[in-house]
């Protein structure tokens, strides 16, 4: 069985696999950059040497201090880079580490909440089958049924009398004088009109035969607000015919025993929401040294490795270097021939490593896009569910681990793994807890001890999904139809029980 901790663990040691691929790539950067910086101080040093030749003292002394000069603040700039790279890499490596640790901690938290549950399910099972033989249970059951089937017709009442309402009221609502006399409360004791305009309105309401009117509309309109009441008492006596039921199949679990499981699954709980906390931060805070190591990776920054490079190259592409190359290319001598052979093997091993830069810093921009697939993939697959504790993915494990690879090696997006994972997911038993115990919700807005469901992706406990003593789910909190127990009318109980 390949289950949702599976998964998400191979996406994870993929996630870890990219950043140990791209610590390799940030360390060929750093010996690529340095070489470049040695072939540059290297084509320096040729132009010093040919200076010494060809120039005279006040001017060699110049140009030399200058190609000093520059090297010297290259090479502390050089320095100063290496070492925030090499901090970074460190936090970024004990924080990689760090990850690894609590993701494995976490896995273990998940394995015993996974078996408590397993333990508590096959306590509940076995006192479901028991529990038939309860009278008191069976009685209490046939209550629930006898106080729907009351409240069913009380509904159904109340929704004729208010479709008659509608219909019969509507010649009424249509009549403007009678409209008028009912508005103003006309011949009752809360008609505010001054004696003129009562004197009038007695008039109209004897031409339109208001009083037998306001009788039959008043009566039309009193009938369906005391039958909806009616149906509202009746639907309370079916909620605590349900908790009736409800308390006795919760003392036949006290009576089997199961505080002590349900303690275990509480304990396990808090160990598993723990070690996930512990994730989370550890994430975030790796998220925060990778923002800051793209921002320091950039070597054209500011005193960043490209920038000291570029200082060296400006350097050695003055005027009057370049007009001394020439010159002791006409005519060479054998310490110039020494001097431009220098200078052209370091330069064109220069530009060789600028290239090899070039090469490393498009590898590392890719290698880190893959890794943000694959923890946007794992991310996303966290927010819908796919760690629940029991859900596995049967069947699908070649195909998730071939997705993976493809996204590791650039070949596919993250969004590929989305489709699979949501496809292929089979989620664990949905836990039948009442609400006043496992009521905090999730970030979907279904109950349970791990959260719910964004409205756009399938989740692992959608609605209709069965839960320990049957019944489909939805949102709002628990669990609306019956048991595991079968019997009754319609081929199942009804009520909302445990069983």
């Amino acid at each position: 069985m390949f289950t949702g901790r599976d998964a998400l663990s191979s996406v994870e040691q993929a996630i870890s696999q990219a950043r140990a691929d791209e610590r390799g790539l940030d360390a060929a950067l750093r010996s690529a950059t340095e070489e470049g910086a040695r072939y540059t101080r290297e084509e320096g040093e040729g132009f010093r040497r040919l200076a010494r030749v060809r120039l005279d003292d006040l001017l060699r002394e110049k140009v030399i201090g200058d190609l000093d000069a520059a090297e010297q603040q290259a090479l502390a700039m050089l320095e100063n880079r290496r070492r925030e790279i090499e901090d970074l890499a460190r936090r970024r490596d004990e924080c990689q580490a760090g990850l690894d640790r609590a993701e494995a901690a976490k896995h273990d938290r998940d394995q015993e909440l996974a078996d408590a549950l397993e333990a508590l399910d096959e306590l509940e099972d076995k006192t479901a089958e028991r529990i038939k033989g309860d009278t008191r249970w069976h009685q209490a059951k046939e209550a629930v049924e006898e106080a729907e089937e009351i409240a069913a017709n009380a509904d159904e009442k109340a929704t004729l009398a208010e479709s008659d309402l509608a219909e019969k009221g509507k010649p009424y609502a249509d009549d403007p004088l009678f409209l008028y006399l009912w508005t103003k409360k006309h011949a009752q004791a809360e008609d505010a009109s001054g004696a003129f305009a009562r004197f009038f309105d007695r008039q109209v309401a004897r031409l339109v035969g208001y009083r037998g009117a306001r009788a039959n509309y008043a009566m039309l309109r009193e009938i369906p607000l005391r039958l909806r009441e009616h149906a509202k008492n009746k639907q309370a006596d079916v909620e605590a015919a349900k908790r009736e039921v409800a308390a006795i199949e919760r003392q036949a679990l006290v009576a089997a025993g199961v505080e002590p499981f349900e303690a275990k699954v509480e304990a396990a709980h808090a160990a598993m929401k723990a070690a996930e906390d512990r994730v989370v931060k550890i994430t975030a805070e790796l998220a925060r040294i990778d923002s800051e190591r793209e921002k320091t990776i950039d070597a054209d920054g500011e005193n960043g490795q490209g920038r000291a490079i570029d200082l060296l190259a400006k350097a050695l592409a003055r005027e009057d270097l370049s007009e001394l190359l020439r010159e002791a290319s006409r005519t060479p001598t054998k310490a110039d021939d020494q001097a431009i052979s220098s200078i052209s093997s370091a330069r064109t091993a220069r530009e060789k490593a600028d290239n090899e830069v070039r090469q490393i810093r498009g590898q590392i921009r890719e290698m880190a896009q893959r890794r943000i697939e694959l923890e946007g993939a794992r991310d996303r697959a966290r927010s819908v569910g796919y760690d629940d504790p029991r859900g596995r993915f049967d069947g699908a494990e070649d195909i998730i681990l071939q997705v993976i690879g493809g996204i590791l090696t650039g070949a596919m997006r993250g969004y590929a793994l989305d489709r699979i994972l949501r496809d292929s997911f089979r989620p664990g038993r949905r836990r039948n807890h009442d609400m006043g115990r496992w009521g905090e919700m999730g970030p979907g807005g279904l109950p349970g001890p791990w959260g719910g469901l964004p409205p756009t992706l399938p989740g692992p406990w959608g609605g209709g999904l069965p839960g320990p003593f049957g019944g489909g789910g939805g949102r709002g909190g628990g669990w609306k139809t019956g048991g595991r127990m079968g019997g009754g009318k319609g081929g199942g109980w009804k009520t909302g029980g445990r069983f």
